[in-house]
Order: structure tokens, then sequence, then C-alpha cells
């Protein structure tokens, strides 16, 4: 029997944010493929399969994403999550570094985002969701990524404005401080202190990675129909906040 499910397939999908985006893609009814250069976390999953993918490889991106349209039928949604960060001052920050998070999170999209959107227009339909983040607006030791992130929105709005007349819609949505692995790793080596990130945000508290996959199964949804080349900040009102409390009125 054939399977009827939509596809959806997440770069970067088999750990982390991409990894929960996948499991609430599952729960959505999608068949969902984790393109990724490692299989992680897909071993312990059967309902998310592994594709292996480098997503900086623009001529294995092109054949990656022609397998998977004929193994599977099609693309119906794309998650472009494959990122990568390397924290460091500017003037210390070395052109390999620099490279590496460009050719990841930039050049990377671009390839995917391209492969993506092809097949969506000659199925005359589809839904596009990047991954950027609230470093967009830039953040200090992390010049390749906040650039990159900023970036990526740029790609959105453009890709946005010309698709959506050929019924291919496509969003991005931007996560604040998420408590992932990699950020307690960060935590470990000492690049990112909790207690001053804690402080700027309002919600107090870091967001759980499936609060950003129900950001992106909306995005994709139905209910999104009439959103296109829009950015969905899921921050616990981080990007509001310019880190200056309410002034306490005097005692009477």
């Amino acid at each position: 029997m054939s399977d009827s499910r939509r596809v959806a397939v997440v770069t970067g999908g088999a750990a982390g944010i991409g990894w929960s985006i996948g499991q609430r893609l599952v729960d959505d009814g999608y068949r969902v493929i984790a393109a990724d250069v490692d299989p992680g976390f897909t071993t312990s999953d059967p309902n998310i399969v592994w594709r292996k993918l480098d997503v900086t490889n623009h001529a294995q991106v092109a054949t990656v994403f022609e397998q998977i349209v004929e193994e599977f039928g099609g693309i119906d949604v794309l998650i472009n999550n494959a990122g990568i960060q390397r924290h460091r001052s500017l003037e210390d920050l070395t052109w390999s570094e620099w490279e590496a998070v460009v050719n990841v999170n930039l050049h990377g999209v671009f390839n995917t985002l391209q492969a993506g959107g092809r097949q969506m227009l000659q199925q005359g339909e589809g839904r596009i969701v990047n991954i950027s983040s609230v470093s967009a607006r830039g953040s200090a030791g992390r010049a390749p990524y906040s650039t990159t992130k900023a970036a990526v929105i740029g790609l959105t709005s453009t890709a946005g404005a010309e698709w959506a007349a050929r019924g291919v819609r496509v969003n991005a949505v931007a996560p604040g401080y998420v408590d992932t692995g990699v950020f307690r790793d960060g935590i470990a080596a000492g690049t990112l202190n909790l207690d001053t990130i804690l402080s700027r945000i309002p919600a107090n508290r870091l967001a759980d990675a499936s609060e950003i996959a129900a950001a992106v199964s909306f995005l994709v949804s139905d209910g999104a129909s009439y959103m296109n080349g829009q950015t969905l900040y899921v921050d616990g009102g981080f990007m509001v906040d310019y880190g200056i409390p309410l002034a306490k009125k005097p005692a009477n």
C-alpha cells in the first residue's frame, strides 16, 4: 500500500532543534527525512529517516534532493535548520572560522532552499521555513553567526516575494536562547553566562526546543496560509527588551 503522507525534509534534523522539529512534524502527519551529516538520534526513531547530506556541497544537495523526490514522490515541506557557531572576538576571529560558519549557515541555506524550491515550483506548491536567530541583530563574540542569521532573514524575504504567486510560501523562525546540548556546552565552556542571559529575557527562562518546533509547525500549516516572507521571533520577549528594567516607585 502506498504511503499518502506529505513529505518534510529537515536539514540538521538528526539532533537538537532539528530533531524536535522532525518529531513535531511526524506528529503532524508527515513522513520526515532528517538530512544531516550524521544519523544522530534517527537510529532511535523509525518515523524519521536519515539521509546523509552536507549542505555546503552544492552538487550533493542537488543529487540528494533528487533522490528524495524519486524515493518519496516529492517534497511538501523543507526546514532549513542546519547551522554551526564559532565564538571568538572579531579581532581574533580566524578566516577558517568565518568561512566555516558562512559556508554552513548561509551558503548551505541557499543550496537547500534553491534545490527544494525548484522541486516545489514544479509541483506548484510547497512550504519552506528557514531557521534564523535573535542573534541576527548582532551579538558580541559571534560575528559570523550573527551575520549569516541576518542574511537568512533577507534571503527568506526575497524567496517569499519571488515564489508566493507560484504556490510556494517561505518564512523564517528566529529562536531566542534554547535549552539544547549546544547551549549547555557553551555554558560549560564559559562562552555563555546563564544568569546574564536570563536577566535579558522577560520570560526569565530558556525556550524548550519543542516550542521552536511548534512555531515551525504553525508556519507550514494551513493556518499560516497568508504568511509569506516573514520572520517569526520565538524568544520569550528578548527582542523587545532593551535590558533596562522598569523603575520602582519609591515607597510612600
